[in-house]
């Protein structure tokens, strides 16, 4: 497969005729596994969008989840810069479906990194098998609570969603620098073999509610309020590491965050999360198999 060399291709985007302003039609890999929008997608088109209009890298970004719409929908996308500086910008991102009602609203920042500025890493990044030893078919901690439960687990879906522009393979966690329940380690690549972008780190990130579940031990999915990057030295890296930390669980709402590392152990981004949680009859669950000796 041919590598898509920009974000704005990766992600569909295409430029209005006002300054800021894009479009971009909800395509099959940019959806969830039930047809509706990715929560990763919309980060990640916030991400370029403000990189586009500002012409500066990106800072940090987090995204509010309005809505959501159907595969095939298009969304509108305005990008504001409401604080331009000579280094630093502030910037707002709205998607809007035809009808005007809001889909997503994000908040960020982009910026012109200083070459001798300050810089640094204060985390330790897990020590797992390599991508190479790793199964090429993950069975996510979801899957395997479907096995307790006694259901056939299935592999995580490849052809159906955003798996079809990313591979995931589990990583064997061999020490942990912060260990806990819920601790899940997972190689990412694209499909194409080009490297990993903060948009698309952003894209793949949007996995913390798994960990929350698999924190609980209970068969549970979640569905994000909100997305959250912030954004480091980002390296030539093929694979990167997400290494999901579940901080807490409270009602039903789950927090926790998904460090991104390179495949040498830079890290390149902190992402968190807040998700509305619920409980899920692995029965209903065809995704993950059916009942044993069915």
């Amino acid at each position: 497969v041919a590598p898509v060399t920009s974000d704005i291709d990766f992600l569909g985007l295409t430029r209005g005729a006002d300054p800021g302003s894009f479009r971009f039609e909800v395509a099959e890999h940019l959806s969830r596994m039930d047809a509706r929008l990715y929560g990763g997608a919309a980060i990640a088109v916030s991400i370029a969008a403000a990189e586009e209009v500002s012409e500066r890298s990106a800072l940090w970004m987090t995204t509010q989840f309005v809505s959501t719409a159907p595969t095939g929908a298009t969304v509108d996308v305005t990008a504001e810069i409401l604080a331009p500086g000579r280094r630093t910008n502030q910037i707002r991102v709205t998607g809007t479906t035809a009808d005007g009602d809001t889909v997503f609203a994000s908040l960020g920042a982009t910026g012109h990194h200083r070459a001798d500025g300050l810089t640094g890493e204060f985390e330790n990044c897990p020590q797992v098998e390599a991508p190479d030893a790793a199964a090429e078919s993950w069975e996510s901690p979801m899957a395997a609570l479907a096995r307790k439960a006694g259901f056939e687990a299935s592999p995580f879906p490849r052809d159906t969603g955003f798996a079809r522009v990313v591979e995931m393979r589990g990583a064997r966690i061999i020490e942990h620098p912060d260990p806990g329940p819920g601790r899940v380690c997972v190689w990412v690549r694209r499909r194409d073999g080009a490297p990993i972008t903060p948009a698309l780190a952003a894209f793949v990130a949007d996995m913390v509610p798994m960990s929350v579940a698999h924190a609980m031990g209970v068969f549970a999915g979640g569905t994000s309020l909100d997305n959250t990057i912030r954004i480091g030295t980002f390296v030539d890296s093929e694979w990167v590491l997400l290494d999901l930390r579940p901080h807490a669980a409270v009602g039903d709402y789950g927090h926790g965050t998904a460090h991104v590392w390179s495949a040498d152990g830079h890290l390149m981004a902190v992402a968190s999360q807040t998700a509305s949680m619920r409980h899920i009859d692995p029965a209903m669950m065809a995704a993950w198999g059916k009942p044993a000796g069915g």
